[in-house]
């Protein structure tokens, strides 16, 4: 998925799993594929390490690696553990650039692909890209404030269309009747739910329905999908 582009939307009520078959190793450039993951990286870089400021220089460390090398061979079906082992390899080298006296202890066999530290720092990486689509969509189509009426519809669940009309109005200045506001929340919560199934599928060797499935259970990611037919 294009950062620069707004994503294709679903064309009917059901969404789909898989629309790619692209697989992640195979992306023209590692370092540049990689980028849109830095979020989740540094964040577990900068626990391991106790500081901002080395996180980023691991951060340098995997980035060069990756302009230089690739992706090399590597043998993961999922780009989340490629990265993991990544932020190891980085965190262990800057400890070695860390004054001993100074050097934080880090119990490297608890950092594994189902540590629920890097669980979540992955899930909500995937969930900022996917607002983030989301609100491309609606600066390239501002008549229908997809991304407006969700958020606010999140913010606060107990949101009548009325005052979805009112807060989409004082925030974009889009005028929409109650109707349109309900069925403006029901197309972004499909549109939600295909963002983030193709975040998924794309940080995923060989996409299967039933792999993103299993990476949704594993991630946490049920709600986004809730009420929503796929295929």
């Amino acid at each position: 998925m294009a950062d620069s582009t707004p994503p294709t939307p679903p064309n009917n009520s059901a969404i789909a799993l898989v629309r790619t078959s692209q697989a992640w190793s195979q992306a023209d450039s590692a370092a540049g594929f990689v980028l849109r993951y830095l979020a989740p990286m540094r964040r577990q870089l900068a626990v391991l390490l106790k500081s901002t400021e080395q996180a980023d220089e691991g951060l340098k460390m995997i980035i060069a690696h990756l302009v230089s090398a690739g992706f090399g061979a590597q043998g993961h079906d999922r780009l989340r553990d490629f990265l993991l082992l990544s932020i190891r390899s980085a965190a262990r080298k800057r400890l070695k650039e860390i004054p001993e006296r100074k050097r934080p202890k880090i119990d490297f066999d608890q950092l594994q692909s189902d540590s629920k530290d890097w669980l979540r720092y992955w899930r909500e990486g995937l969930l900022e890209r996917a607002w983030r689509a989301l609100e491309r969509i609606e600066h390239a189509t501002p008549s229908r404030p997809l991304y407006s009426v969700l958020h606010c519809a999140t913010a606060n669940p107990q949101a009548t269309p009325s005052m979805l009309v009112i807060q989409v109005a004082t925030e974009t200045g889009v005028q929409i009747d109650e109707p349109k506001a309900e069925a403006i929340l029901a197309e972004a919560r499909r549109m939600f739910a295909q963002l983030v199934a193709d975040e998924i599928s794309e940080t995923l060797e060989k996409p299967k329905s039933t792999d993103v499935k299993q990476e949704i259970k594993i991630l946490g990611l049920g709600k986004a999908f809730a009420g929503i037919m796929v295929k």
